[in-house]
C-alpha cells in the first residue's frame, strides 16, 4: 500500500483556525488519494504576512516524505510555484509528489516553474536597472520632472539619483545595521525554525548544518551552511520564537 504524506497551506492565522480553504483542500488530498493508499501524516503551513518568510512546514513535509519512501500531496500549490526555493528543494528532494490543484505536475514542470519564477525575479531586476539608467540619462540632459509632475530636488547641490534627505542615519549604524539585515533575511530567518527547533532536541550545530544542507537551505548569500553560522543564528532564537 502506497504511504502518502500531504501539505496543506492557508493564508492567515484566523483561515487555519476557521478551517477557511483547509477543508477544501484537505477534501482535495482525501478525494485523490482514495482507496490508493494510506496518508501517514500531515502539515499545515499557516502564512500571514511575515510567516511567508518563515515557510517551514514544507521542508518538514519533504524530509519525512524522504524518510518513510512516501509521497508528498500537495493540496494547493498555486504561489508556491512562483517560489525557487520550494520547487528547487521539491525537485531535488528525489521524491514522488502530486499537486491536487495541478494533478499534470511532476518533476519536470516543477523545474520548469523553478527556472520560470528565477528568470522572472531576473528580468524584475533588470527592468528597474534600465529604469534607473534612463532617468540618470534624463537627468544629464537637464530632465529633472518626475512622473506626478513635481521636481527632483538636488541632493548637496547636486540632482542626482538618490534620498534628498540623505542617507547618514542609515550609514551611522554600520556594522551593527548590516548584522541585523543578515538576521531578517528570508533565507535565515526560513532556516531559524529548523535551527531552534533542532538545539531543543539536543542537536549539535554540525548535526543542524548538514540538516540544512541536506534540505538545499542555503545562506542569504547562497553558500551551503556551516556551524558558525549555525550558532550565529542560534543566538536569537528566543527573540524568533516569541515574535
Amino acid at each position: 500500500m502506497k504511504k502518502f504524506i500531504s501539505y496543506f497551506r492557508v493564508s492567515t492565522a484566523k483561515q487555519g483556525l476557521s478551517g477557511l480553504g483547509l477543508q477544501a483542500q484537505k477534501y482535495s488530498v482525501t478525494n485523490y488519494i482514495g482507496d490508493k493508499g494510506k496518508m501517514i501524516a500531515e502539515f499545515t503551513e499557516i502564512e500571514t504576512g511575515t510567516r511567508k518568510k518563515k515557510r517551514i512546514e514544507i521542508y518538514k513535509a519533504i524530509e519525512l516524505a524522504q524518510k518513510e519512501k512516501a509521497i508528498l500531496i500537495v493540496g494547493k500549490l498555486d504561489r508556491l510555484s512562483r517560489d525557487v526555493q520550494f520547487t528547487s528543494a521539491l525537485f531535488n528532494a528525489g521524491i514522488e509528489f502530486i499537486c491536487c490543484d495541478n494533478p499534470n505536475a511532476n518533476k519536470l514542470t516543477i523545474q520548469l516553474l523553478a527556472v520560470i519564477a528565477e528568470n522572472e525575479a531576473e528580468m524584475i531586476s533588470k527592468r528597474i536597472k534600465e529604469a534607473l539608467q534612463v532617468k540618470k540619462e534624463k537627468i544629464n540632459k537637464g530632465i529633472i520632472t518626475n512622473k506626478d509632475g513635481s521636481e527632483m530636488q538636488p541632493i548637496n547641490g547636486i540632482i542626482r539619483l538618490g534620498n534628498p534627505q540623505g542617507f547618514g542615519d542609515f550609514q551611522k549604524l554600520g556594522v551593527e545595521k548590516i548584522k541585523v539585515n543578515a538576521l531578517n533575511n528570508k533565507e535565515n530567518l526560513q532556516a531559524m525554525d529548523i535551527i531552534c527547533d533542532a538545539r531543543i532536541k539536543g542537536m549539535t550545530f554540525q548535526q543542524i548544518a548538514d540538516k540544512l544542507n541536506r534540505l538545499h537551505y542555503t545562506t542569504r548569500n547562497g553558500k551551503i551552511f556551516n556551524p558558525i553560522q549555525v550558532q550565529r543564528l542560534n543566538k536569537r532564537c528566543s527573540e524568533f520564537i516569541n515574535n
